[in-house]
């Protein structure tokens, strides 16, 4: 039998349109909570947030950088499962225009 709970917190974690548009921009190649911020003009805090209950739901994955100059950072890429839901979320809106 499947298990349910898992696909609950998957579903919720797209349940939100804060979220669906933090996928919109990692989709982009926009990668950087705060480049994230900035975009969909929300603060960087919130976004992590968000990002948190992706990374929860195996919806992104985390990846440790660092700049050319040494400096730690941050980026986010989608769970190739993730990049087909969207894509499918998004045939079904379009469908039901």
């Amino acid at each position: 039998m499947m298990d349910f709970s898992k696909l609950e917190k998957l579903m919720k974690a797209f349940a939100s349109s804060t979220r669906l548009e933090i996928i919109d921009c990692i989709q982009m190649g926009i990668t950087n909570p705060g480049n994230i911020a900035i975009t969909i003009n929300k603060h960087r805090s919130t976004v992590e947030n968000h990002l948190g209950i992706l990374l929860e739901a195996d919806v992104v994955k985390k990846i440790q950088t660092k700049s050319k100059k040494g400096v730690p950072g941050t980026t986010y890429v989608l769970q190739k499962n993730a990049n087909v839901l969207m894509a499918t979320i998004k045939h079904l809106a379009k469908e039901n225009q």
